[in-house]
């Protein structure tokens, strides 16, 4: 919880000043180049979120990966978090700024889980469904998900539109026991 609320802070910051400075997207597109930086070197992310490196060496090595790719107030953001020995919930922090920054956007990400993988038509369809149904663009976040037996499950938000075949069937089952309960 006391992470969350401290990401939701920290996101905030940054998405106000990105949003003053009229580079949302930029931020975003820098804020994720970071965070696949360090989660793709293991030796970098051991570095990173390791309590024990000290800050200097932290800052050091921002300053050398990331030299010239960074917007200042980014580059500042990313320093003061080591500072500040909070780079531990930069994951988190650039979580919420994207969903702030989509927020903003009017755009939701749907995530689509399918047991089979869906045609670009039947991407561009679904996509379109459901920004006519939710009023905001919709980006998908597709997974194949090998457990469900066909049809879909969409997850926007904590809304949760559940189009499986178990779904399917649970329910034909219930609505089955229910009218041989009556009927007997």
């Amino acid at each position: 919880m006391l992470t969350n609320k401290l990401a939701l802070k920290y996101a905030q910051a940054v998405y106000e000043i990105a949003n003053e400075k009229a580079m949302l997207d930029v931020v975003e597109k820098q804020l994720k180049l970071v965070q696949a930086t360090i989660a793709g070197h293991d030796d970098l992310t051991t570095l990173m979120y390791h309590p024990l490196v000290p800050a200097p060496a932290k800052k050091e090595t921002i300053n050398r990966i990331f030299a010239g790719d960074l917007d200042g107030f980014v580059q500042n953001f990313l320093l003061l978090l080591i500072d500040k020995r909070r780079e531990p919930a930069l994951p988190a922090i650039i979580s919420e700024y994207i969903r702030l920054a989509n927020e903003a956007r009017n755009i939701a990400e749907a995530e689509v889980f399918t047991a089979k993988e869906l045609s670009a038509e039947q991407l561009e369809a679904l996509a379109a469904k459901l920004s006519k149904v939710t009023g905001k663009n919709i980006v998908l976040k597709t997974t194949l998900d090998q457990t469900l037996i066909g049809g879909i499950i969409v997850k926007i938000g904590d809304k949760l539109i559940d189009g499986s075949v178990e779904r399917q069937l649970k329910a034909m089952k219930a609505a089955l026991l229910t009218n041989q309960a009556v009927a007997v």
